[in-house]
């Protein structure tokens, strides 16, 4: 995995099982909350999954400290003619907001779709404009003017 440059205070590196306390506090500081019965199965999917690929930002000084981290799926598209991979996470600790961790999490994600062929990257964003929109904007994101449409399906009822 590719080090950031001298002088920065954080390393980056994939999202590891021994993450999941301070993940999931990560998480719920943003307002995703995940229930704890819950946290060790969906982390073990992420991990695990073929088509995924998860990467933490921690203290240089600390393999366990995270506070950013970003999660990109990717998978073969018809229409396309080719891999598709979509940014699902992304989030950065407010404190380290600034700092260009996000930018760093960002390169290594568009490194990794690139060496595996992505014909494009894909995310969805908050309709209300915010920073987010230009971050990504300065990263060559474009809108597509797609709306993005979301069922939620009922909870698994558990016996």
């Amino acid at each position: 995995m590719p080090m950031p440059p001298p002088g920065k205070e954080y390393r980056i590196r994939p999202l590891r099982r021994g993450d999941r306390d301070v993940l999931f506090r990560l998480l719920a500081s943003e307002g995703w909350v995940v229930a704890e019965g819950e946290q060790e199965t969906v982390l073990s999917w992420v991990v695990q999954h073929p088509e995924m690929e998860s990467f933490v930002a921690h203290e240089a000084a600390s393999f366990t400290r995270v506070f950013a981290i970003i999660t990109m799926s990717h998978r073969p598209q018809l229409r396309l003619g080719g891999r598709v991979a979509t940014i699902d996470l992304f989030l950065v600790g407010e404190e380290h907001r600034g700092t260009g961790v996000g930018t760093d999490l960002l390169q290594t994600v568009l490194r990794r779709t690139e060496a595996l062929g992505c014909k494009r990257v894909e995310l969805a964003l908050p309709g209300t404009r915010d920073g987010r929109h230009e971050f990504f904007e300065q990263h060559g994101f474009v809108k597509n003017g797609d709306e993005l449409y979301v069922r939620r399906n009922p909870p698994i009822a558990r016996k």
